[in-house]
């Protein structure tokens, strides 16, 4: 009896930091692959990269020369008195509209790209929150089972020492209740798991994936050291690029409007052959609009302002950001120190007060309400210490949706 009680704390007493699973499983997805597949297959990943080709021809399209204009004219339908002219214009920018439209063009190709790594970077994030979610799921759902089967085999050892008349049948009693309290905690934790897995199927943008367990290294916890040197990375981050970019974009466009302020100049060559002369003549032209009524003033006025306008937002962006990744670094470093706490101190000491119990029960010196105690001393601790991991994990990830992944360069 002592050596089943013995066994079952053993069990109860395991390391509940590194998963380990108990069955073979058939498909066991880690993070890295899940995030490879997030890469190749992702919706609005595949919608960012479009949207950055789309850019790029838009760019190529900008530096375009205009096209030519060939024109024919036919005066009079008699062949002996027809006059034939024909004539090619070429018209030609002037003002700089041509470097000014290919600026803007170049800013729009800039910002979607700060928009696919911004995307990319809220992908891993959800990610990276669903993943770790369902790692925290799973190892609750292993605490839970690893409770039922101890409070299953305490009922036993109970029910044993009752009809051997060792202690009081109200004790039995207790011990059923317990046996029944865990079971249902464990259908709840199961019903936690499913709602995971699902969130994180979703995040994956695969519905179709299937997967038995997840490698989730809940012991390997995020590094504040990773944040290091947070305000730069605030500066770099790939919201505040786009605003810059869209600030360079914005005085392009208020250089393409200041350039329309200049008229073009379309230049003409052809020839005119005249049948009843038998004469044929060159023909040299040019023409200039007259910006008498329309010099682009308001359109001007408008552009100026939106580049005010986008510095503004530049300002205000910044200013958001620091205070939302500040509060993020601040939750991960309070959550690190919790888990730290429950790891080194809380833990250890409730195992140690479990086994003691369970050893005291044996011989008589507690009672089960006091091994009882124990156990769910332990299970609260564990479950306390998933919740602090759980936190720190949604924080990192907060702070990787907001400032973005560093990005290296070979």
């Amino acid at each position: 009896m002592a050596t089943a009680r013995s066994c079952c704390a053993a069990l109860w007493l395991a390391g509940s930091w590194s998963w380990v699973g108990a069955q073979e499983a058939n498909a066991v997805l880690t993070f890295e692959s899940a995030w490879d597949l997030a890469l190749r297959s992702h919706p609005d990943l595949r919608a960012s990269a479009l949207e950055r080709e789309a850019a790029e021809g838009a760019t190529r399209q900008a530096g375009a020369w205009p096209n030519p204009e060939l024109s024919a004219l036919l005066e009079d339908t008699r062949r002996e008195t027809r006059t034939t002219t024909w004539q090619v214009s070429q018209p030609i920018e002037l003002g700089g509209k041509r470097a000014a439209r290919a600026r803007v063009a170049h800013s729009a190709q800039q910002q979607a790209e700060s928009d696919l790594l911004a995307r990319q970077a809220q992908v891993k994030a959800q990610l990276l929150v669903a993943f770790r979610g369902l790692a925290v799921a799973q190892e609750k759902r292993r605490l839970a089972d690893e409770l039922g089967r101890l409070a299953s085999r305490a009922r036993e050892v109970v029910s044993k020492r009752v009809a051997s008349g060792k202690v009081s049948p109200v004790e039995e009693v207790k011990a059923k209740v317990a046996e029944a309290q865990s079971r249902s905690a464990l259908a709840g934790v199961h019903g936690e798991w499913r709602v995971a897995r699902q969130q994180l199927v979703m995040a994956l943008g695969d519905p179709t994936l299937s997967f038995d367990k997840i490698d989730g290294h809940l012991e390997q916890l995020p590094s504040l050291l990773a944040w290091a040197g947070i305000d730069a990375r605030i500066a770099a981050s790939p919201a505040l690029s786009r605003a810059r970019q869209e600030i360079q974009r914005r005085e392009a466009l208020t250089e393409v409007e200041r350039a329309k302020g200049t008229p073009d100049v379309t230049v003409s060559l052809g020839v005119k052959r005249d049948q009843q002369v038998g004469h044929t003549q060159p023909l040299l032209g040019v023409s200039l609009a007259l910006p008498l009524f329309d010099r682009r003033q308001g359109a001007l006025l408008e552009a100026s302002r939106l580049e005010d306008k986008a510095r503004a937002e530049q300002d205000a962006l910044q200013a958001k950001l620091t205070a939302q990744a500040t509060e993020a670094f601040e939750q991960l470093s309070t959550a690190l120190a919790l888990v730290q706490a429950l790891r080194e101190e809380v833990l250890p000491g409730a195992r140690q007060a479990l086994e003691a119990a369970t050893k005291g029960y044996d011989m008589g010196k507690f009672g089960f309400m006091d091994m009882l105690d124990a156990q769910r001393t332990l299970f609260d601790a564990e479950t306390q210490a998933l919740a602090a991991t759980a936190q720190a994990f949604r924080a990192d990830a907060r702070l990787l949706e907001l400032l973005g992944d560093v990005v290296t360069t070979p």
